[in-house]
């Protein structure tokens, strides 16, 4: 269930990651560069080098074209209709709602659990999960989340609304990953999500695991903590 999650979550980083299986609810942005393993450098931002410009001379020289490398499209399936939304109502296997929005491992912990507690008794896909963590989030992203994404979650979720089931989530916060002190308005935090699927008749599955990298942001120390983006890494 992570390929359509990484597709959204990714979206919200510069609209946060790479595709990796088929049944996740976070959605995709422009692809960011590839995130190295282990500890995640927050501060080194990638950068492009630009080759000098051309001179002429009075001697005329031989040249040959580079063809430039071929681009990769933002959505995958931008042509797919968006799927139909589900109902209103609590997840079964969801995690408690957090009681205070200024603590930022509060915050994105809960963002990040939301965005994959699947019920197949109120959704219809992994988009209604994906829409449900939008309450945690900044305006802009959370119109992103909010907006369907254009294809279901594949076998596994139609393995999981075969046994009417839903999922919980157990995350790991990992807290050696190079990010940055906190600031009064930004704060980033990793956590590592393992997500289970339930069901009828005493059914359980692993639907596998993901790293998320979240950047919080708010307006002043007065107020509550926002996500603002989520990386999630080509190497899951």
């Amino acid at each position: 269930m992570r390929n359509s999650r990484a597709r959204r979550w990714v979206l919200g980083a510069v609209l946060l990651g790479a595709a990796t299986t088929a049944c996740s609810s976070h959605a995709p942005a422009p692809t960011p560069p590839p995130v190295p393993t282990g500890n995640y450098d927050y501060t080194n931002a990638p950068t492009t080098t630009t080759a000098p410009p051309s001179t002429t001379s009075s001697t005329p020289t031989e040249t040959t074209s580079v063809p430039l490398p071929p681009t990769t499209p933002v959505l995958p399936f931008p042509s797919a209709p968006p799927l139909p939304t589900g109902k209103a109502g609590q997840p079964r296997g969801a995690g408690p709602t957090p009681a205070d929005l200024h603590n930022p491992d509060a915050v994105s912990a809960a963002f990040v659990a939301a965005g994959d507690n699947f019920d197949t008794a109120i959704d219809l896909s992994p988009s209604d999960a994906q829409a449900r963590s939008a309450v945690y989030a900044t305006p802009s992203y959370a119109a992103q989340l909010r907006q369907p994404l254009p294809r279901g979650g594949g076998t596994e979720w139609a393995n999981l609304a075969a046994h009417h089931g839903y999922t919980t989530v157990a995350l790991t916060a990992n807290k050696d990953d190079g990010r940055p002190p906190d600031t009064s308005t930004t704060a980033l935090r990793s956590w590592r999500a393992t997500q289970t699927g339930y069901g009828d008749g005493g059914w359980s599955a692993p639907l596998g695991a993901v790293q998320f990298y979240v950047t919080m942001t708010r307006v002043s120390a007065a107020d509550p903590w926002q996500v603002a983006s989520v990386m999630v890494p080509a190497n899951n």
